[in-house]
């Protein structure tokens, strides 16, 4: 779970930190409807907290805990998906997360601390691809996003 250093209380917190604590609430709403079997509940949650997510990459002072809310977000929706049969929404998360990074890490409107982590963070969206392709061998779209050339053309993508 993504974990937030509190503020000292006389600097008021920036939106995105807020922001942060509401995604952190969602989930962890979402992973116990998830554990008790209400899957609907949890869908609810989980998709609220990508939502949330969305909104971050760019904006928020904590780019780590903004990309693994991403990541997070997309993943969880990814296992709640394959647990109700549901191989092709799974799939659509599993490679939306990975491209959105993909897209960030070479994007040069945004600072390098951004492409950076972003950088880093595909390396769990790549693994999860690869465990998805497993899961699902040939994959039309998880084999194209696990094929993305990351940074340039000479080196392999993770």
């Amino acid at each position: 779970m993504v974990h937030i250093q509190p503020r000292p209380a006389a600097v008021p917190p920036p939106a995105t930190t807020s922001c942060l604590g509401v995604w952190q609430r969602t989930t962890l709403r979402g992973n116990r409807a998830y554990e008790r079997g209400d899957h609907a509940a949890a869908l609810t949650q989980y998709r609220a907290a990508l939502s949330l997510a969305d909104t971050l990459p760019g904006q928020s002072d904590d780019v780590e805990a903004a990309l693994a809310a991403l990541v997070v977000s997309h993943h969880n929706l990814l296992t709640l998906y394959e647990l109700t049969a549901q191989p092709e929404l799974a799939a659509a998360h599993a490679c939306r997360a990975h491209e959105l990074l993909h897209e960030m890490a070479l994007d040069p409107a945004l600072p390098e601390c951004w492409r950076e982590a972003a950088w880093r963070h595909g390396r769990a969206t790549y693994a999860e691809l690869l465990q998805f392709l497993q899961r699902h061998p040939g994959h039309e779209r998880a084999c194209r996003a696990a094929a993305l050339v990351w940074r340039d053309a000479t080196q392999p993508p993770h």
